[in-house]
């Protein structure tokens, strides 16, 4: 293997990572602030695909009215499912379990039968090769990179220094204090889950021109991104790298040494070995340390 493979392979290995660093941290803001695993979240990768296709291929407008458009939609969309569904749910785990499955399904099969189910391809809106020196890569991959680091550190910034992500972490620590100090829940809980949404919309938006766009799209992601808050924590910009890292990275590296379905399984096999360990390997540290 030569010194132009590997950085082939590690910069796709660190595309996929930040791609599922976005989507996984939208999934965990929803996690983390209203209990509610959003098995629909899936739905909205295949949203904001389907929004840049739509733009580009019947609109004609364009990739970038697609990619800009495509988190408003499925923000949108997350804001009416949380309105109409979720905020009836709350704290009824199994319930939203079921209702945002059932959405997911629903989703898909109105993909199916307003466009149709075969696979749509979105055209490179940044085509050529930029020259690295050790070796020359796709420049729209590039751009993902780039621009997936700059939405991360966007999106740590709001958190970090704006009246909305100060009432966000409020409400991720202490939702009952949080509405005594004036914030509202409710509101917060809406902002919340379409922000979440956004996020995955973008991030289906900006892979669309190297897969297919299907309408069990986000599937995949749905649950490399579950996985990925398992590992880690999944509920700001920083916590959430290092389970992408792992899921992401080692199923990139893996699928070019061996067969793609077979990396998959083994890095699934190897993540839920690490999930079983990791209590027993957490208590002998705390134990090493109360005894050092």
């Amino acid at each position: 293997m030569d010194w132009a493979t590997i950085a082939s392979v590690g910069l796709n290995a660190v595309s996929s990572i930040l791609i599922l660093a976005i989507v996984a941290l939208g999934m965990g803001i929803i996690l983390g602030m209203m209990g509610v695993i959003n098995l629909a979240h899936g739905s909205m990768l295949a949203i904001g695909a389907y929004t840049v296709w739509f733009f580009q291929a019947e609109v004609g407008l364009g990739y970038w009215a697609g990619f800009v458009l495509a988190p408003v939609v499925a923000g949108l969309f997350g804001v009416a499912l949380e309105v109409l569904i979720i905020r009836h749910l709350y704290d009824r785990l199994i319930d939203t379990l079921l209702a945002t499955w059932g959405v997911s399904i629903a989703v898909t099969e109105l993909i199916k039968l307003l466009i149709d189910d075969s696979a749509k391809s979105v055209t490179n809106p940044i085509p050529g090769n930029v020259d690295l020196g050790v070796t020359t890569y796709p420049s729209y991959r590039l751009f993902v990179i780039g621009f997936s680091i700059l939405l991360l550190v966007a999106v740590y910034g709001a958190f970090e220094y704006t009246n909305f992500g100060i009432r966000l972490r409020a409400v991720l620590q202490d939702d009952e204090s949080a509405s005594l100090l004036g914030i509202n829940r409710g509101r917060t809980y809406r902002m919340a889950f379409g922000f979440g949404s956004a996020l995955a919309g973008l991030a289906g938006a900006t892979i669309t021109p190297f897969v297919a766009v299907e309408p069990a799209f986000g599937t995949n992601y749905l649950i490399q991104s579950f996985l990925t808050i398992i590992l880690g924590t999944a509920t700001t910009p920083v916590g959430v790298l290092p389970g992408a890292a792992f899921i992401a990275g080692l199923s990139n590296v893996g699928s070019f040494v061996i067969q793609p379905v077979v990396a998959q399984t083994a890095t699934l096999a190897l993540v839920m070995a690490v999930i079983i360990a990791r209590p027993p390997i957490k208590r002998a540290i705390t134990r090493w340390r109360e005894t050092a």
